[in-house]
């Protein structure tokens, strides 16, 4: 859903600097190729997943201190025109000068996005395409309403799908040398 350009420049586009300047008001806005957007809260099943997603990744790097894990609202600043917010972000030590207060400015090592009724067709076109544009070398789409959990890699320019489980099946990331997980510990 596409909102009414708020008036902070005389720009057509907006960017990160009129970003930080909306309102703190519960929303999810995003802000690509300079177009604002706002996401619909997300449901329950939503919101589920991402919390035992959560979970299981910073236990896995409590014993693997080999990177930090954030969940949305947390602000990716891809570009001066590109900031979005995927439920999860993985940030490896190598990277860690990316986060700041306010959000990561620069291309995290893993984007995870859920799934839900509101943002599936977003996050599965314009945002994948934006990671793959930027560099993300890692892009995990969760889908709670079909239970399946596809894992992208990027190579060269695009993401080629590295796993695709669903309902029971384990997860085993090559990103997370040693995790392993059964998919059902994502669902309700």
């Amino acid at each position: 859903m596409s909102l009414a350009r708020p008036k902070f420049e005389e720009s057509s586009l907006l960017n990160y600097h009129d970003y930080f300047l909306l309102p703190d008001d519960g929303k999810q806005y995003e802000l690509i190729e300079g177009e604002l957007f706002m996401t619909p809260p997300p449901g329950f099943s939503h919101q589920n997943s991402v919390a035992k997603l959560t979970w299981i990744l910073i236990q896995y790097l409590n014993k693997n201190p080999i990177g930090v894990v954030v969940c949305a609202p947390f602000a990716v600043v891809l570009s001066d025109i590109h900031v979005v917010e995927p439920d999860l972000v993985y940030v490896s030590n190598a990277k860690k000068n990316l986060i700041k207060e306010r959000g990561v400015f620069g291309s995290p090592d893993l984007v995870v996005e859920v799934l839900s009724k509101g943002n599936k067709k977003m996050d599965r076109t314009r945002k994948f395409k934006l990671y793959a544009q930027f560099k993300v070398p890692h892009c995990w789409i969760v889908d709670p309403m079909e239970k399946t959990m596809e894992l992208h890699e990027l190579k060269k320019e695009e993401y080629q799908l590295s796993g695709k489980k669903q309902g029971n099946e384990i997860i085993k990331p090559a990103l997370f040398s040693g995790l392993e997980f059964s998919l059902k510990e994502l669902w309700v």
